[in-house]
């Protein structure tokens, strides 16, 4: 099957990066899926080959159902007859991937992990500006619904800004009638945290440049419109009056609406629809113990010694109404 950076292959049927999770499944109707994995919405099911090479199972993954398909995963099969006392040489896959791909950027055998199933043991990658392609052999067979898999081939469509722009351009338009509200504020309700608060981003550690993305205000906030959900860019007057340790919470003015700021990230909190909130604390054990603050998709942290979350998620319920879970674990 041809490759291409605009398209990835589930079986013999092609399919265009940028689609949502949803709109793939409507594609893939006949098809029939496994129970799915954990963390992102994915769909899982059984696939034949990849790129020439025979697979037994393949994952789509998004940020949420009506979001792009940002990775696609396949399970490879081993080679026909292998009984599965040492690793498969990756040179079984390099060697076709490479006359499809181009030589790899990075190839990287990994000699120090145990060569059983649940590591990998070499790894290697093929990079482009906005996809990635990478391979990762198995210490040993690991045995999937699908069948034997003896490796993992993984595309990762990078270009954020592209898979961002519609949800960005919302954001937008909701961070400047933001904007506009704040110029009424009467009071910020000021909560003072130990350790300062990033803006979200998300970093990408198989990148020369991990953190990137955090320097780079386009960039940076299309990442949070794509992999966060109800957040948007802080007001200025907003900004102007926080520290990187300070959280605000602040009545929208002229709406029937409350939002919590960090100095870049803002939640707006409209009744009834409030999003869900849970105060996690850790208890030090093993670890220090630390305060969690999660209030839909903004996360906040701080010391488990500082009263400061504890006291957010109190007026969160007093002055919002908003219904705040706690939860105390050890910091195992």
């Amino acid at each position: 099957m041809p490759f291409d950076l605009q398209h990835y292959p589930i079986d013999e049927q092609l399919i265009s990066w940028g689609l949502s999770l949803a709109e793939v499944e409507q594609l893939l109707a006949s098809r029939q899926w496994l129970p799915t994995y954990g963390g992102w919405p994915n769909l899982r099911g059984a696939c034949r080959s990849v790129l020439d090479l025979a697979a037994v199972e393949c994952n789509l993954r998004a940020p949420a159902r009506h979001k792009p398909v940002m990775q696609v995963s396949y399970e490879l099969a081993p080679p026909p007859g292998y009984h599965g006392k040492y690793p498969v040489d990756a040179a079984y896959w390099v060697q076709p991937l490479t006359q499809l791909l181009g030589p790899p950027t990075k190839n990287t055998p990994l000699p120090d992990q145990n060569p059983v199933s649940s590591n990998v043991v070499h790894s290697v990658t093929w990079q482009w500006p906005t996809l990635r392609v990478s391979l990762s052999v198995f210490g040993g067979i690991r045995r999937t619904e699908s069948g034997l898999a003896a490796a993992g081939l993984f595309l990762d469509w990078q270009d954020e800004l592209t898979a961002a722009r519609p949800f960005y351009e919302a954001a937008q338009a909701q961070a400047a009638a933001l904007n506009a509200y704040a110029k009424g504020i009467e009071k910020l309700f000021l909560f003072e945290l130990q350790q300062p608060q990033g803006g979200f981003y998300m970093p990408d550690y198989g990148s020369a440049e991990p953190h990137a993305a955090r320097q780079d205000t386009e960039w940076r906030q299309s990442q949070r419109a794509l992999y966060r959900e109800r957040l948007c860019e802080t007001p200025a007057l907003v900004q102007n009056r926080l520290q990187s340790q300070q959280v605000a919470l602040w009545a929208v003015p002229g709406q029937e609406a409350w939002a919590v700021s960090n100095y870049q990230d803002t939640i707006v909190l409209r009744p009834p629809h409030f999003p869900a909130v849970e105060l996690l604390t850790l208890r030090p054990a093993k670890g220090y113990g630390t305060m969690l603050l999660s209030i839909g998709s903004l996360h906040l942290q701080d010391a488990y010694s500082s009263p400061a979350l504890t006291h957010l998620a109190a007026a969160l319920e007093q002055q919002v109404g908003v219904a705040v879970s706690r939860v105390v674990v050890s910091d195992c």
